[in-house]
């Protein structure tokens, strides 16, 4: 992904992807998603020996959570204390959400970081269909990418009927 920006600095003009093994891989997937809706968001499986989540960024809007604090940007954790699902409403002017894979790096001092976007991260999505992707996620330290790793669903249900919520 490196070289690939490396090669198209432009980012007007730099693919999305590169392909690892016929398969396209990403570090975020921007989609068109509904204006109003409910965002749900399901761990389908994780790794242990990592801890890995999901982050959900609403562009020129928000989610709003169960007690209607309106959040542009949602960091969703694998933990087996919590539920593997989560659904919320959203609002997002523009209809664009961004997705990609985080995950928890244990330093050397014994200090533990969140982090996105190193080293082997990355992941392929499936699309079975309109509003609906599964991804299949790599972390950061995998030596090789590995897409098993982690995977989660997100669908994106329109809800004409839900209250506007207020992003200012």
């Amino acid at each position: 992904m490196m070289d690939m920006a490396n090669r198209y600095p432009d980012k007007a003009h730099r693919p999305d992807h590169i392909l690892w093994n016929g398969l396209k891989v990403k570090t975020a997937d921007r989609w068109l998603v509904p204006i109003r809706g409910t965002i749900q968001i399901a761990i389908l499986s994780n790794s242990a020996d990592i801890e890995q989540g999901v982050d959900v960024e609403f562009e020129d809007g928000a989610l709003q959570l169960n007690g209607g604090e309106n959040i542009s940007l949602l960091r969703t954790w694998a933990d087996s204390r919590y539920e593997d699902m989560v659904s919320y409403p959203y609002f997002s002017q523009s209809g664009r959400i961004c997705v990609w894979n985080v995950y928890k790096l244990n330093l050397p001092n014994g200090r533990i970081r969140e982090a996105k976007w190193t080293g082997n991260a990355g992941f392929w999505v499936d699309e079975p269909s309109s509003g609906h992707r599964i991804y299949h996620c790599s972390h950061g330290m995998a030596v090789k990418p590995d897409f098993d790793l982690f995977t989660f669903r997100i669908v994106a249900h329109s809800a004409e009927e839900i209250p506007l919520i207020d992003c200012t």
